[in-house]
Formats: structure tokens, sequence, C-alpha cells
């Protein structure tokens, strides 16, 4: 029994650390600090570590940087060059911060940290290393996915050309063919953008589907806008992954709101932004997106971050997604007012600030756009059982499994398959309500 216990004790750990430091009074306390949420294993010397990392792999290494023998610089440089994927975190006192840089940039440290150090701040540390690690890791294999899809696409195009020239009334099914794939891609690149819409809600703990809502309505704001084409779509992702940036930072920061927040911490929250950007950026499909992102922070008046932009020199994208944003936040807690308003409240708070927060023009057209918004949705949208599912209906919300997955995406069309895998998905949850959100228009045309 106790061994069971232990057993589920260490599935519940975040993660592995190595502690490697020649003080025993040290590791000890290092130890104490981690042990509660990872696996902590402490080495008094660098060839000591260097023993445990051959017969154990680590998520993470703190060490001193002097040490009798292998210097803390030495080792972590070793670790860069036989374990590149561990984070490694440099512990040195204050006189010795001219060699901790330059350890930094032999051995890609990931940060040091001056002795004393704080608890709370290690603590912090620790985790964003480890979940920066994770995103990094999310952004692999979506790139490795996307790439795998363009050369099915390649080698279906290229079929396309071989089939034209062997016989001419084979083009048709084959475009047929790649147009599905290029409608298959787009679809899974949806889905895997609400994945991390859903982690950056369960991080921020914001209210799950929360995020779709607030990206439809800067959708309709894009079209009644002026916007066009591809524009209406990058304001669309970017909406949908605005806080992407927010995930890395610190639960002290993500908790509170703007108002309540320490100098150090709003220097902190003031680069969300430029974190979703970077993050964002290696993924070309949203590379527009990830810009909007960047620049949705600032003020019209310029007193905004994190460039001080103002007015026109604010890309138009941004200065939309800023209205939105903060027509949603202020009516939750918390929010950079400290206090939550009612949806009347909120729209006067738009009118009030315009020319100093906001466009003025741009806030007008918004004021029109809640007023379709609000009575469009309802009337375009119906909520049906799954078995009730036919070929050629389009989807109006994402369709979640019980377990809280998203096994399709907004704007699907539903074909045969899905339809087939519908019914299994029916018969395997018998006695769960699954309903689809279908687009009305769309149902009465399939019926037909």
């Amino acid at each position: 029994m106790l061994s069971q216990e232990n057993n589920t004790y260490l599935e519940e750990k975040r993660g592995s650390i190595l502690i490697v430091d020649d003080e025993e009074p040290v590791r000890q306390a290092l130890k104490r600090l981690f042990r509660r949420h990872y696996n902590v294993e402490a080495a008094a010397s660098g060839d000591e570590a260097l023993q445990l990392l051959n017969q154990e792999s680590y998520d993470l290494v703190i060490s001193d940087m002097r040490m009798p023998g292998m210097t803390g610089a030495e080792l972590l440089k070793n670790c860069y060059q036989k374990w590149p994927e561990m984070i490694r975190i440099l512990l040195t006192g204050f006189s010795e911060l001219e060699s901790a840089v330059s350890a930094i940039n032999e051995g890609r440290i990931y940060r040091y940290v001056t002795k004393p150090w704080d608890n709370d701040e290690l603590r912090a540390l620790v985790i964003e290393a480890l979940d920066l690690r994770d995103l990094k890791s999310a952004n692999q294999s979506l790139n490795a996915h996307i790439v795998e899809q363009n050369k099915e696409l390649e080698r279906l195009n290229s079929e396309l050309k071989e089939k034209y020239q062997e016989k001419s009334e084979q083009v048709g099914e084959t475009e047929g063919k790649l147009r599905e794939a290029y409608r298959s891609l787009h679809q899974e690149f949806n889905s895997m953008v609400h994945i991390l819409v859903g982690m950056i809600e369960a991080r921020l703990g914001e209210d799950e589907g929360s995020t779709e809502q607030l990206a439809r309505l800067a959708k309709s704001f894009a079209e009644f806008g002026g916007l066009q084409g591809e524009a209406i779509q990058d304001l669309y992702y970017a909406a949908l992954l605005k806080n992407f940036g927010k995930v890395s930072l610190s639960d002290s920061v993500v908790t509170k709101s703007l108002t309540q927040l320490s100098t150090s911490e709003k220097r902190e929250f003031a680069r969300f932004g430029i974190n979703g950007q970077t993050s964002l950026m290696m993924l070309e499909p949203l590379q527009n997106a990830a810009n909007i992102i960047r620049s949705h922070t600032e003020l019209y008046n310029g007193r905004g971050f994190p460039d001080r932009l103002a007015a026109e020199a604010i890309p138009k994208e941004s200065r939309m997604l800023r209205i939105v944003s903060d027509y949603a936040e202020i009516q939750s807690e918390p929010n950079f007012l400290g206090q939550k308003l009612s949806i009347a409240d909120a729209q006067a708070y738009l009118l009030k600030m315009s020319g100093q927060r906001y466009d003025r023009e741009l806030v007008d057209i918004f004021m029109e756009t809640l007023k379709d918004f609000d009575g469009g949705l309802v009337s375009n949208m119906e909520r049906i059982p799954i078995t009730d599912a036919r070929e050629g209906m389009v989807l109006a919300d994402n369709l979640i499994s019980p377990a809280g997955v998203v096994l399709l995406s907004a704007d699907t069309q539903l074909n045969q398959r899905h339809v087939d895998k519908l019914q299994m998905l029916a018969r395997q949850f018998e006695g769960h309500q699954i309903l689809l959100h279908i687009h009305r228009s769309e149902n009465a045309e399939s019926l037909v």
C-alpha cells in the first residue's frame, strides 16, 4: 500500500532537478525548496554531477559558480554540449558577476541568480523556465505537423501535374483531392490553435470558450471596420492568442490586476506582448497575428507599451484588438480599472476614453458592431445532437468531447467521414448529451 502511494506521489511531480554545490547547507536548503513539486537530486561537485547525469535524465540543473575542481561555469558548458535541451541555471556571488556573464555566453545558461537568493523568485524562475520549455516543445510539434502537411500537399501537387500529362480526364479528381488536402490542413491548423487557446485559458484561469467568443467579436469588428480577406483572419487569430505571452509570467503577476502590481511586476507584465510575438513568429501562418499582438497594448495617446506608439503609428488591427480586449476585460475581474463594469458602463467607458486610450473613429464602428453582433449571433446558430449531424453542415463553434478535447474546430464543413465518426462518438459516450453548434442557414441547406 505504501509503495502505491509513493508511486502516485511521484507521478504528480512536475519534473526533475539536479542541485550542484560543494556546501551541504546550500544543497539541503535547495532540496527543501523544490522537493515538494519536483524530484530533486544533489551533487557535491561537478564530477559527481556528471556521473549522475550519465545515469539519469534531468529537466533542469542549478549549479554553484565557485566549487573545488570543476567550476559551475565549466560544468554547465559541459552540460550544454552533451544535454542541450536541459535548462541550466547558475548560482553566483556578487563578486563573480563578470565570470557569470561569460559563462552565460559559453554555456548558453538560461539565467544566473546571485546569492543569497530569494526563495519565491527562484521558485518562480524554475516554473517560468520549465513552462517556456514546454511551450517551445509544443511550437516545435506544431511546426513539424505543418511541415508534414506541406510535404503531403507538394506530393499531391506533383501527382496532379503527372496525371495531367498522362490523362487529362483525371485532372478533376486530383484537383478535388488537392482542395480537400488544403481544407484539411486549414482545419487541423485551426484545431492546433484552439489547443493552444485551451492551454492559455487553463493557465490564466479564464472560462472555457471565453477566448473564442472574444475572437468572434473581433472578427465581426474587422468586417465592420473595412478589413479584407487575410487581414480579418489575422485579427481573429490575434484575438485568440493575445494572451499567449502571459503563460510564462509568474503567478504573482497573472493573478493580479494592473493596479495591484509592483514596479518590477509591471515591467514583467509589460513584456507579455513581446513574449507572445516572439513565440508565434516561428509559425508562418501566424506572423501577421504576432505583430498585431505586440502592439495591441499601445494607447492612442502614446502612453502604452511596449514601444510607446501613438495614433496612426499603431497598426489599425492592433488599435481594434485593444478596444475589443479592454471591452471584455473591464467586464471581468481582475482588470486594469480595479472594478468590474456592466455592459452599459463598459461601452460608456470606451466612449469616454476615445482619443486617449482608443481611436475615436474605431470606437464608433465598434458600437455599431456590438448592435449587429448581439442580434446576429443568436439567430444564425442552433444546437443539435451529434446523432443528427448531416453532410454539408458547418460548425458555428468548436466540438468539444466530454473529456474536454477539441474534436472539430469552428467553421468545419462536415463530410461523410465526419458524420460516420460522430455516430461512433455518440455510441462511445452513450448517456452523455453531446451537441453540435450549427450555422442555421447552412443546416437548412443541408436538409433540402
